[in-house]
């Protein structure tokens, strides 16, 4: 079998799953299980599920835990004792240079408002390689079966004393009387803390864990306490390390002090990094297991009655219970290197979910299939280990303390509690990716039963299947496209390359009609001003443009879209050949469907012969299909791909000749205006390729966390080179609504979910609408709850930008140069993208586009210097061979598509703070992947106000940055740039 990469078209099958309840999520792992695939792609990134392939990746050493590749941002390149560790590390490859990367772009780290900041000490958690060895190997001496052993008889008084209130009592409320204060003051005794400072650790444990949240904003808002309890809980073992050192107890601290191999001793910031480690590892996940488990058995009375009758068994209802319903749910990996598993590449770089407790659940089922693992069944061997403690060099280091600590816990739960059921339902955790458990169970101990059962609700579903969001259908309609594409994409050069004999008719044609749009005006413009000479040249040229046909038009519109990009005075006159497209007669329009999909009669019950919209490539009609059901039927227009080709050529052939002759602006190049209309327009061609890029534009919505989208259903069977048939998208257009038609709020909403998704899609999914305008963005407001933002629509995926492997990574490295100030980082990616000639040097570039001067804002020059300034920078990019890839115009038009029209709406709004929180929330979600992609992990808050103002050039002195101002500042530019002397 060939090997396939996992950024192929189709290669991993995509899942969209939604867990409400555990039941929920045994039912999705016993789907995923019958799929036969081992790994699915969610909106959240790849999930490896499949048992064999989790235990495989777990135990490679290409592998490395996320924790280690942020400490290996984090860190100094030094371990505890000095050492520089970075360089040497087996586990570190040459594709992941973390340390080479963070000396040239190491940011701040967060600081609290004590003035201590967060550190990323060295531990078993977040070290690899040889660093992770040496470690393991001086913890693992304190952490073997004897050591939890000998904490047995405390822990079981310690849960003795927590539990005979309850039983007293009758009942109560376990999690909080019980689970949650159980396991804190078990590693305090083992670490020798007096039972006094329980509660301190209780505190500093709940506050550092806090950084685990799935809450992005809600952990930047806690950094500072978070911060002050590390530099508490540091404070405090250094204080009990010097105790220890002058006066040994019998406890784990002072073990690990005296422990020593070969002369190798833990150094200070080692043995704190231990701490916190046993801190964060060791009890929330045992808290949480302890109450699944209770959970578990009092949804099955009779398997706790034979518990109790058997007590020796509890070992074994505590491996189930890890395997059954584990607490922690997934670990994340991240290849350091190109990995095969299974046929299927996994390039460096590829960050994995590996689901633990699903390939725990599909794992516990014998080769004879004579047991169902989905079931809860301590009395059956399985035939492979639960992966609850993982796997491979970061096996759980305290598994034996954990074991020990739940099955004391049941021992004395079990000898107490004759009986037990709950008095009102479980209150669940959400079933986040992280740690999961009971947050409320209120018991009834030793009482006489209810009439009625509580359920606890971990009971296995009935065995109905689940909907795991899949759809085999479109993952193999993907993958049947990407040929298709390639294809496309492999014609463009020799679409564009210069004929040496191009269609002389249509030449001569076209030739007549650019060139009177142009120099017409040096007989009839010669008395106006510049200005107005400008504007009349646009209006010939889009005037020609309608004559020439569809092929003029769509680069027409296309200009209409790069708002921001051309000039102001011919995207506004391009745009009237948005609504001046007539539309084809309906035997031409019937004559291509019916040659596409057969008989319009056997196809649809309604066809509506008059188009409800009509563009340059296509007209769209409303039909309903035999079943009544309304759908939207896009149309190409007979003849166009032969009119296209035939127009490229000559746009080929008369481009080299128009170089410096068009006087839009003195960077105006033909030649590569010309490419990036055949790539764009050769895709939009074929309606196939356009059908998978909503596919892939839906999959890439799905994963941003804010808002909700909505985007057309193809009808597949109704699919072809020339048709599509679809579900119709409710709302108006965004551009036509107005200020009142908006809740307070809304507008800033849309344009921080629009931006969202724009962001997301380019540089983490590499895919993105590439074509935001009016007609292909809508609102729907009916039905919105109060304080929701409203349904954003999105139509006409034809041109869609698609940034597959570096080129994507280029981009983000651009995008987050740009929102951090490192110009550095901004010029690297946008000269990986082809924005710069071959070869180019950033610093180079930077020098001659005199980029590097802060509070630089170029209205507040005089006439004179800002001629110069201006003739400075058409001199340097032309020196650089600078141009606008395709990806990048699509980024930066539909950017400002949205800036223009939340203008509008609020011209008011502060766009600073929307920017800060647009950026600083991408940060937040993304800043491990970011690491592990461009070698530095910027934190939410490296964006702040001054490098914004520096982005858009905007100096201190306006307080207020509104849409308003930006717009005067515009229009003030627009008219410098104009006459630049």
């Amino acid at each position: 079998m060939s090997t396939r990469s996992v950024d192929d078209e189709g290669a991993v099958p995509f899942a969209d799953f939604a867990i409400g309840e555990f039941a929920d999520l045994v039912a999705m792992s016993r789907e995923l299980g019958r799929t036969g695939d081992w790994i699915v792609r969610t909106p959240f990134g790849l999930f490896v599920h499949g048992y064999d392939e989790a235990r495989t990746i777990l135990r490679d050493p290409a592998w490395i835990s996320m924790l280690a590749g942020v400490a290996m941002l984090d860190g100094t390149g030094l371990d505890g004792n000095g050492r520089d560790r970075g360089v040497t590390d087996s586990a570190r490859r040459p594709t992941m240079n973390f340390n080479a990367l963070m000396a040239r772009a190491r940011r701040e780290a967060p600081v609290s408002t004590g003035g201590e900041a967060m550190r990323a000490r060295p531990n078993v958690l977040s070290l690899e390689g040889d660093d992770h060895r040496r470690l393991r190997r001086l913890f693992g001496r304190a952490f073997t079966p004897a050591a939890a052993d000998r904490l047995r008889p405390f822990m079981a008084a310690h849960a003795t004393r927590l539990l005979e209130p309850l039983v007293t009592g009758g009942g109560g409320e376990i999690v909080a009387e019980l689970c949650d204060p159980y396991p804190v003051p078990v590693i305090c005794r083992l670490l020798g803390v007096t039972d006094d400072d329980w509660g301190r650790f209780g505190r500093w444990a709940e506050t550092i864990f806090g950084l685990f949240d799935g809450d992005a904003e809600a952990v930047v808002s806690r950094l500072g306490d978070i911060a002050t309890a590390q530099a508490e809980l540091g404070a405090y073992v250094v204080d009990l390390i010097e105790r220890r050192r002058a006066e040994p107890a019998d406890d784990l601290l002072t073990e690990l002090i005296g422990v020593s191999d070969e002369g190798d001793r833990l150094s200070e910031d080692e043995l704190i990094g231990m701490v916190e480690a046993l801190l964060i590892a060791g009890t929330d996940t045992t808290r949480n297991q302890l109450g699944a488990t209770l959970a578990v058995l009092a949804d099955r009375p009779e398997q706790y009655a034979a518990l109790r009758a058997d007590p020796d068994r509890i070992p074994a209802y505590v491996e189930e219970s890890l395997r059954y319903i584990g607490a922690v749910r997934t670990a994340m990996r991240i290849a350091t290197t190109d990995v095969v598993v299974n046929d299927l590449l996994l390039p460096a770089g590829t960050v994995v979910m590996i689901g633990l407790h699903a390939a725990s659940l599909s794992g516990g089922c014998p080769a004879d299939h004579s047991f169902d693992s989905y079931e809860f069944n301590p009395a059956v061997p399985r035939e492979h280990p639960h992966l609850a403690f993982g796997s491979g060099a970061h096996h759980c280091l305290g598994a034996f303390l954990a074991r020990a600590e739940l099955q004391e816990a049941l021992r004395v739960f079990v000898s107490h509690v004759e009986s037990f059921e709950l008095s009102e339902p479980v209150q669940w955790k959400p079933l986040s990716l992280g740690i999961w458990g009971p947050s409320r169970m209120h018991l009834r101990l030793n009482a006489p039963p209810l009439a009625e059962r509580v359920p606890a609700g971990t009971l296995p579903p009935a065995d109905v299947q689940a909907d795991l969001g899949t759809s085999t259908e479109r993952d193999r309609y993907l993958a049947s496209i990407a040929p298709i594409r390639r294809a496309i994409h492999d014609s463009v050069p020799e679409l564009i390359t210069r004929p040496r004999f191009p269609p002389v008719v249509r030449l001569a044609v076209t030739a007549a009609r650019i060139g009177w749009a142009v120099y017409a005006g040096r007989l009839l413009d010669r008395r106006l001003d510049p200005d107005e000479r400008r504007e009349q040249i646009y209006r010939r040229l889009r005037l020609a443009a309608t004559k020439l046909g569809p092929a003029y038009i769509k680069l027409a519109q296309l200009i209409a879209a790069g708002e921001g990009v051309f000039p102001d005075a011919l995207v506004a006159e391009c745009r009237q050949c948005r609504d001046q497209v007539p539309a084809e007669p309906w035997t031409a329009i019937r004559n291509v469907v019916e040659a596409e999909l057969g008989g319009l009669d056997s196809r649809f019950a309604e066809f509506d012969t008059e188009a409800t919209a009509a563009a340059s490539i296509a007209q769209v009609h409303a039909a309903r299909l035999p079943d009544g059901t309304p759908v939207m039927v896009k149309v190409q227009r007979p003849g166009i791909r032969r009119r296209v080709e035939r127009d490229l050529a000559v746009l080929a052939w008369l481009a080299p000749k128009l170089v410096g002759r068009i006087p839009i602006t003195a960077l105006a190049n033909p030649p590569a205006l010309v490419e990036l209309f055949a790539e764009t327009i050769t895709e939009e061609l074929d309606f196939r390729v356009e059908v998978a890029n909503l596919f892939e534009v839906d999959r890439a919505l799905r994963a941003t966390t804010s808002g909700r989208w909505q985007v057309p259903e193809p009808v597949l069977a109704g699919v072809t080179e020339r048709v599509i048939v679809m579900s119709p998208v409710a709302g108006r257009p965004l551009s036509e609504l107005r200020s009142e038609d908006l809740a307070d709020g809304e507008a800033a909403a849309i344009f921080r979910q629009m931006n969202d998704a724009l962001l997301h899609g380019a540089c983490m999914t590499g895919v993105f609408h590439g074509d935001f305008h009016a007609g292909n963005v809508f609102i729907d407001t009916e039905g919105t709850p109060p304080g929701e933002p409203p349904v954003i629509g999105l139509v006409d995926f034809g041109i869609t930008g698609r940034l597959e492997g570096p080129k994507r990574v280029a981009f983000l490295r651009y995008v987050v140069g740009l929102l951090t100030g490192d110009l550095q980082s901004q010029i690297a990616g946008m000269i990986d993208l082809g924005a710069f000639g071959p070869g180019s040097n950033p610093e180079r570039v930077i020098e001659d586009l005199r980029l590097d001067r802060p509070g630089f804002d170029p209205l507040e020059l005089t006439e004179d210097e800002f001629t110069a300034e201006f003739r400075a920078l058409i001199s340097g990019l032309l020196a650089n061979g600078a141009r606008i890839p395709k990806e990048l115009m699509l980024f930066i038009k539909n950017f400002a598509y949205l800036c223009s029209v939340t203008g509008e709406l609020e011209p008011e709004m502060e766009v600073l703070a929307q920017f800060e929180r647009i950026a600083s929330s991408f940060f937040a979600r993304n800043g491990v992947r970011m690491a592990t992609e461009i070698g530095f992990s910027p934190a939410p808050d490296d964006v702040d106000e001054r490098i914004i103002r520096q982005a858009m050039g905007i100096s201190p002195k306006h307080e207020r940055v509104t849409w308003r101002l930006i717009r005067g500042r515009r229009e003030n530019l627009k008219a410098r740039v104009s006459n630049p002397g």
